[in-house]
């Protein structure tokens, strides 16, 4: 599941609790079936687009089959009303969060500059939910595109959330794990600074455990370790991989991802038998199928 903004999350804690205690989905679900029939049942009312906005953050949160393009539908519904407002600002950030996924460099660029917008609408100050979400998902955003100079402007966002120590703890997690990848593939980086973003990271989502960026987190923290070469950081590299392998709630991309590491550390027959699997996954990204391709052809020649 997402995270709640602070507001939707009270709100699903207060859920009444029965027994046994229902579960965050359940209490997730029943808040849903309210919000929804509000607006049902109600054409109109003074706080209609925050009751639209709360849905779509609830649905968000939830993240089952559809809720993603029904939380777009309430997003763009609260912008054709009222763009240029707080509510509007919160609206844009979620859309563009939800375009991160797409493969169209238009989307991207659309999203992007959703973000600047939003932001200065919003006061700048990161200590602010939305704020720190915005400054995070354009981070993602900019990263994503690759333009010239697009990662190292991401570095600079990640890095203005990492530094606020008042910044929402999420978005800072979510800043150090995308710092800590970038300096992965940065020769000048500071290794041991980018190995510590991504602990810190992992630390900080250890009670959201089905969170995608909690699994994220601890490939970026392996693949960092294994940079140092020595055997305790191998063998720590190997430990979080099988933790994200064998996560049945894990994101399969992350999965495929995790496989591929770990067979490239692998010296014993399993690697092939890593990628094969990664190779047989549907769905995936296309550089993982064809980074598994690669892997396995580089074992074949050291076989000779």
């Amino acid at each position: 599941m997402g995270i709640l903004s602070p507001a939707m999350s009270y709100i699903v804690d207060k859920e009444a609790d029965g027994f046994p205690s229902p579960s965050e989905k359940i209490k997730l679900n029943k808040a849903i079936g309210r919000y929804r029939l509000i607006l049902e049942t109600i054409a109109w009312r003074y706080d209609i687009g925050e009751i639209k906005f709360a849905l779509a953050d609830l649905l968000v949160g939830r993240n089952d089959p559809g809720d993603y393009d029904e939380a777009t539908k309430l997003y763009d519904e609260i912008l054709a009303i009222s763009p240029d407002s707080y509510l509007g600002a919160k609206a844009m950030i979620g859309k563009a969060e939800l375009l991160i996924t797409s493969a169209k460099p238009s989307d991207l660029d659309k999203a992007i500059l959703m973000c600047d917008k939003a932001l200065k609408l919003i006061d700048s100050k990161t200590e602010d939910f939305f704020v720190a979400k915005g400054y995070v998902v354009k981070a993602e955003l900019i990263n994503k595109r690759a333009q010239k100079d697009d990662r190292d402007r991401a570095l600079i966002l990640f890095g203005e959330i990492i530094k606020r120590k008042t910044a929402n703890w999420y978005f800072k997690a979510r800043a150090m794990i995308g710092a800590a990848e970038l300096m992965e593939y940065n020769e000048k980086s500071d290794i041991d600074t980018a190995i510590k973003y991504s602990e810190d990271a992992v630390k900080l989502l250890r009670n959201r455990p089905n969170d995608y960026f909690f699994n994220k987190g601890k490939i970026v923290n392996a693949e960092l370790l294994t940079r140092k070469k020595n055997k305790g950081s191998l063998k720590k590299a190997e430990k979080l991989l099988r933790s994200v392998i064998v996560d049945e709630e894990a994101h399969k991309d992350l999965v495929a991802r995790a496989k591929l590491d770990l067979a490239e550390m692998t010296k014993d027959g399993s690697a092939e038998k890593l990628t094969d699997e990664v190779q047989a996954m549907s769905g995936l990204d296309p550089y993982l199928i064809e980074k598994a391709k690669l892997i396995e052809g580089n074992l074949r020649e050291t076989r000779g």
